[in-house]
């Protein structure tokens, strides 16, 4: 195996990692190569492979390393709903630190142990709210895809004022058509009272199952 400079050190699985999830970070995992990444170690290509065979193995033990930084709320001292949102915050905290996170994370067909332990606290928090077995599932996967697709959006800049502004400054044009567009102010740009409303907006959901699963269970 090619060693580094003298002024280098040692070629290992984490170092590899820690670059690899730099150079991603900085330009997007599509252009990460094994070429720029021995580069960015100081060794061949060749090194490289010798701890993962290909760039989709690599890019699987990045995505771990990154799964290993989420915080899960551990305590059941706090109610369910802030024990919720102290997830959904550590959630999206780690995919604004790591935007490739939200593309790999709970593939179908191929989940990690790690993404076992993150599934565990949210179907302990569903069902601690009160939702039946049968509800959890399903449930669960709505809100974590409900989360990754905010989460999305906010890197994308989807609830930017200006992409609000387009659609009132058209309504505008035609005066009378769209009377409650016409009416609605722009939105501040207050990103983290507007991950609170959207976590908020969550939780009240799922109350709402809760009383609905609950008025139709049998007496």
């Amino acid at each position: 195996m090619a060693r580094p400079p003298a002024d280098q050190p040692l070629l290992t699985p984490d170092r590899i990692i820690t670059v690899a999830l730099r150079l991603i970070d900085r330009d997007g995992a599509a252009a990460l190569s094994t070429r720029k990444l021995a580069a960015e170690l100081g060794v061949s290509n060749k090194a490289v492979y010798h701890y993962y065979a290909n760039k989709e193995d690599l890019l699987r033990a990045v995505y771990l390393s990154i799964l290993d930084q989420l915080e899960l709320p551990a305590g059941r001292d706090l109610p369910w709903p802030e024990q919720l949102r102290r997830f959904a915050r550590s959630f999206r905290e780690l995919a604004r630190r790591h935007p490739s996170f939200l593309v790999d994370f709970l593939q179908p067909g191929c989940p990690a142990l790690q993404e076992l332990g993150a599934l565990d606290v949210l179907y302990r928090l569903i069902r601690e709210a009160g939702l039946p077995d049968p509800l959890m599932l399903h449930t669960g996967q709505l809100l974590l895809n409900f989360m990754i697709g905010y989460l999305r959006g906010e890197q994308s800049g989807e609830f930017n004022p200006e992409v609000y502004g387009a659609s009132l400054d058209l309504a505008a044009r035609h005066p009378g058509q769209f009377p409650t567009l016409e009416a609605l102010p722009l939105p501040d740009s207050d990103t983290d009272a507007l991950f609170s409303l959207a976590v908020n907006l969550l939780i009240g959901g799922l109350e709402a199952t809760v009383a609905a699963a609950r008025a139709q269970a049998p007496a």
